[in-house]
């Protein structure tokens, strides 16, 4: 090829990522949604990892999404059809970012409401526009307000794939953005480690409340409007007890997923509260205090740092193992047995006195056979060794 042509490709190629550079200017200049929830820590690249972020401004079809798609309406509407994993990266691959990613950052450059937010979490048309709604909130929402928009969830029985070939309920999902910082290949935003405690508290709490609404649904006649029940309260004065209460108000569910709500009058107090199925009760039974239950979430969490086990003190993977494995689009695994694992599988099949078969002993590797050396190869070898000897004694 000739020095005129590589210098035309190269100019080409200059053109296209300065044009690139300016689209993305512009979607990031644009004027901020009207109530936009407020972003925290990182505003530029939106707490993402920072590969994962490049490759994603860099990516023609984010690109196209800059000049394309460029509202909240629009970008549901691109979910709904293009999104069929949430994978941070294409499946098969390690640098190509998946549209569900790509469709985040864009919202993001958009930003969304409130409103829109809970939309996007209660949409009915597909698992995955609630997906990047939680990713939206997970990644850019200050830890202290991620709750109220999670707890909803928690116990969500909605399925859909999270990439091919797993399969997880929507309440799955949810919890594991809370309790987890890995995800897929990529990593969340960390939480501040009282805050993150707290968070597993209250999930230990609603499957408390999620096992006694699953007995509540049992006996609903019980709980009918004007019947007098049992119901649990708390406020910042007050820990978290059972009060005799009258049913004001029986709510039903919006979502298949939810569950009944009710509107009650506590007889002790008076005020009137919004509660929900797990939270009532015809006889008040045993609740865990918010002590037993952190003391749980610190026990869980020294049980999951103990070294045990057969990786215990394992080699850690170099770099060329790393390079070499194979990438299916979630975080890597090095599932090849070391060399030391393999010879002990062999030892242990051969020293069960027969108990492997016949096909499986041919298949054992076998040990090379010593080659016997020549008449030559032996002498040599001893005048080597005799003019070793005169110099050096």
């Amino acid at each position: 090829m000739s020095r005129s042509a590589l210098s035309r490709g190269a100019n080409a190629r200059d053109q296209r990522k300065t044009a690139a550079q300016q689209l993305v200017s512009s979607a990031y200049e644009q004027e901020v949604t009207k109530n936009a929830l407020p972003l925290f820590g990182n505003t530029e690249t939106f707490n993402l990892n920072s590969m994962l972020y490049k490759n994603i401004t860099q990516c023609s079809y984010f690109l196209r999404l800059c000049s394309t798609v460029n509202d909240f309406s629009k970008s549901v509407d691109e979910i709904f059809y293009k999104v069929k994993h949430v994978l941070p990266f294409t499946p098969g691959s390690s640098r190509d970012p998946s549209s569900c990613f790509c469709l985040l950052v864009r919202l993001l450059t958009i930003r969304c409401t409130k409103k829109q937010i809970f939309t996007m979490l209660n949409h009915l048309d597909s698992p995955y526009i609630r997906c990047v709604g939680f990713l939206y909130v997970r990644f850019t929402l200050d830890p202290k307000d991620l709750w109220p928009f999670f707890k909803d969830y928690i116990y969500d029985v909605e399925e859909f794939e999270v990439k091919p070939g797993l399969t997880l309920t929507m309440g799955e999902f949810v919890s594991n953005l809370i309790t987890s910082l890995d995800y897929y290949s990529t990593i969340l935003p960390r939480l501040p480690v009282l805050l993150a405690r707290q968070m597993k508290v209250k999930l230990l709490r609603a499957g408390e409340e999620e096992s006694r609404a699953v007995k509540n649904l049992t006996m609903m006649e019980e709980f009918r409007a004007g019947k007098k029940c049992h119901a649990l309260y708390e406020d910042e004065e007050n820990p978290l007890a059972w009060y005799e209460c009258m049913i004001d108000e029986v709510m039903e569910p919006k979502q298949e997923w939810e569950r009944p709500k009710f509107v009650v009058t506590f007889l002790e107090y008076g005020n009137t509260e919004e509660v929900t199925l797990g939270m009532m009760g015809n006889t008040p039974d045993t609740i865990s205090t918010n002590e037993q239950l952190m003391a749980k979430v610190v026990d869980i969490e020294k049980s999951k740092v103990a070294a045990s086990g057969r990786d215990y003190a394992r080699i850690p993977m170099g770099l060329k193992g790393a390079l070499a494995l194979k990438v299916e689009g979630e975080h890597m695994t090095n599932k090849k047995m070391r060399p030391m694992d393999e010879a002990a599988n062999v030892v242990g099949k051969g020293s069960g006195g027969g108990g492997g078969s016949q096909q499986q002993q041919q298949q054992q590797p076998q040990p090379p056979q010593k080659r016997e050396r020549t008449a030559e190869e032996v002498r040599r070898a001893n005048e080597k060794r005799q003019k070793l000897a005169e110099s050096y004694g």
